[in-house]
């Protein structure tokens, strides 16, 4: 009995070594990470240039980058205020190729011409890291130049040329990055010391035309066009185009063009339009530009004396299809109004609640934005279509399948 006691002791004994070595050799290996560390991983410590360096899916925008003045510009900002943030928003490699500029495409441009791209999507300020809390969209001012613009119509007696400031809109929500209205990136930015770098899905370019040329060279908008311009005649017959008075404006296509400015940042013009296409006048009973015509000749305009100021038949339902932030006070906050923002409601408040000439209300329906005229709540309604959110030098453009009529 005592023998057997004592190799039941000496097994437990053994037992115990063997289970003890053996763990021993499995904490002694650390565990192994599964793939690759991500190479700009805490980047706090890092310059945005150092951590550009480090992120081999940024080759083709460090390459354009590179080959601009923007770090010098950096450079001389930091030498009289060494705290100032940038944000960089960098489209990967396959955004530059989709757009279709390769590594050795951006290698032999124009240095001047990547200037202007890079220019755009790169901002004085910090743009939160974290993509969210931010339903509607805010305006930034881009790195890009001010420009000397012509217009394409100039109405007296605003015949001059003015600087122009381009805006950039930046809309964080939900874990989403939008740039001009546009989903850009799912992923968070990344900070650095001097600001945060957004790696983006698409190349994002500034506007070049006016909304007057977008809508002129869309032949679906070409009641639209002729509906402003016969209302601009008879306005410029009875003396008034060009003139302004509560805030109405007795000029309708200079809504969509470069009509006045300042030398100061953010009084540039601005309109969102919500532009009807020729379906819509059709729905309304206006079957050809013949009829809209017609319609207008007979504006109670058409026959008071001249100099009186009172919009044309026409003009007083599309009045109610554009803002004008820089001159009423609807979306006094200069947001350029974009689908994304609609939806979440972020303008509902601003909006819903003016009480100027031309206001409208909105609401969504099954998923759709849905219009009415503020003064005609109950009138009919205009749904925004795709595809919408066109940026332009001058705002941004909507397309809707309704005139906002006081009637059902």
């Amino acid at each position: 009995m005592r023998t057997d006691y004592l190799r039941l002791g000496i097994y437990v004994i053994c037992l115990h070594w063997l289970i003890t070595a053996v763990s021993c050799t499995k904490t002694e290996e650390p565990p192994r990470p599964v793939g690759t560390e991500l190479p700009y991983t805490n980047t706090v410590t890092r310059k945005l240039a150092a951590l550009l360096d480090s992120i081999p899916e940024a080759s083709i925008y460090r390459a354009a980058f590179k080959r601009t003045t923007i770090q010098r510009y950096m450079d001389s900002v930091n030498a009289i205020n060494p705290n100032t943030p940038y944000t960089l928003f960098v489209p990967v490699n396959k955004a530059w190729e989709a757009a279709g500029y390769t590594m050795d495409k951006v290698n032999a441009m124009p240095a001047a011409v990547l200037d202007t791209l890079v220019r755009y999507i790169t901002v004085v300020g910090g743009v939160s890291a974290r993509a969210d809390g931010l339903l509607g969209e805010t305006n930034y001012y881009p790195l890009t130049y001010r420009e000397m613009l012509t217009r394409t119509q100039v109405p007296n007696p605003f015949n001059f040329y003015f600087q122009y400031y381009y805006r950039l809109c930046v809309g964080q929500s939900a874990g989403v990055l939008r740039l001009n209205g546009k989903e850009v990136s799912h992923k968070a930015g990344i900070p650095a010391v001097n600001g945060t770098l957004f790696l983006i899905d698409s190349l994002v370019t500034k506007p070049f035309y006016e909304s007057y040329q977008v809508l002129a060279a869309d032949t679906s908008f070409s009641f639209y066009m002729a509906a402003l311009k016969k209302s601009n005649a008879l306005y410029q017959k009875k003396g008034i185009l060009g003139s302004f008075t509560n805030e109405v404006q007795f000029n309708d296509t200079c809504a969509l063009t470069l009509m006045r400015g300042d030398l100061t940042a953010g009084l540039d013009p601005a309109a969102i339009v919500f532009a009807p296409d020729n379906n819509a006048f059709r729905k309304a009973g206006f079957n050809s530009i013949a009829d809209i015509n017609t319609y207008i000749d007979h504006s109670a305009l058409a026959a008071a004396p001249s100099f009186t100021r009172m919009l044309t038949n026409m003009d007083s339902i599309l009045v109610n299809h554009r803002l004008l932030i820089n001159i009423q006070r609807i979306n006094s906050g200069y947001a350029y109004l974009y689908t994304a923002g609609l939806r979440s409601n972020a303008y509902a408040t601003s909006l819903n609640n003016s009480t100027a000439l031309g206001a409208i209300t909105y609401r969504q329906e099954n998923g759709q934005i849905v219009l009415h005229r503020q003064d005609a709540p109950q009138g009919r309604g205009a749904v925004v279509i795709g595809p919408s959110d066109i940026t332009t030098l001058t705002g941004v453009i909507h397309r809707v399948d309704n005139l906002l009529l006081p009637t059902p």
